[in-house]
C-alpha cells in the first residue's frame, strides 16, 4: 500500500508541476502581446537605429489614411479635454496616432487612434518620457 501511495503522490506532483508550467507559459504568452490592440494599418517593426527616425516618420505618414486633425478629433470624442501632444507612431507594428489628452480632472490620458480608420483602439494613462514620442 505504501508503494502505491508514494507512486500516486509522485504522479500527482508531476501532473501539478506540468499544469503550473503550462499556466505560467500561457500567462507569459498573453502578456507578450504589447500593445494588446491591432490596428488596421500594420508595418514591420523596425529598429530606429537601422532605418533612422526621419525615414520611419515618412514611411508611417505614407501609410496613414487619416491626418493628425482627424486623429485628435477622434481622441477628443473619446476622452474630452485638451490635446497636449500628438504623434504618428509605430507601436510594435501598429501604425497609430498617440494623442495625449489632459482631461477636465487633470489626468493625462494616452489615446491610441488607428491611423487607417480613425477608431480609438486604446486609452491608458500617459507615460511621460516614452521613446518615440514627438511634439506636433
Amino acid at each position: 500500500m505504501s508503494r502505491k501511495r508514494t507512486i500516486g503522490m509522485v504522479l500527482g506532483a508531476a501532473v501539478l508541476g506540468v499544469a503550473l508550467i503550462g499556466a505560467g507559459y500561457g500567462a507569459r504568452q498573453g502578456a507578450a502581446q504589447d500593445p494588446a490592440y491591432t490596428s488596421s494599418v500594420r508595418v514591420q517593426d523596425q529598429n530606429r537605429d537601422e532605418v533612422g527616425e526621419g525615414q520611419e516618420a515618412a514611411q508611417l505618414q505614407s501609410l496613414a489614411k487619416i491626418d493628425m486633425t482627424q486623429a485628435t478629433s477622434a481622441a477628443l470624442a473619446q476622452v474630452p479635454g485638451t490635446v497636449l501632444r500628438a504623434s504618428l507612431d509605430n507601436e510594435n507594428g501598429n501604425v497609430v496616432y498617440s494623442v495625449e489628452v489632459k482631461t477636465t480632472t487633470n489626468e493625462v490620458k494616452d489615446v491610441k487612434v488607428d491611423a487607417g480608420n480613425g477608431t480609438v483602439v486604446h486609452v491608458g494613462a500617459a507615460g511621460h518620457g516614452e521613446e518615440g514620442e514627438g511634439n506636433e
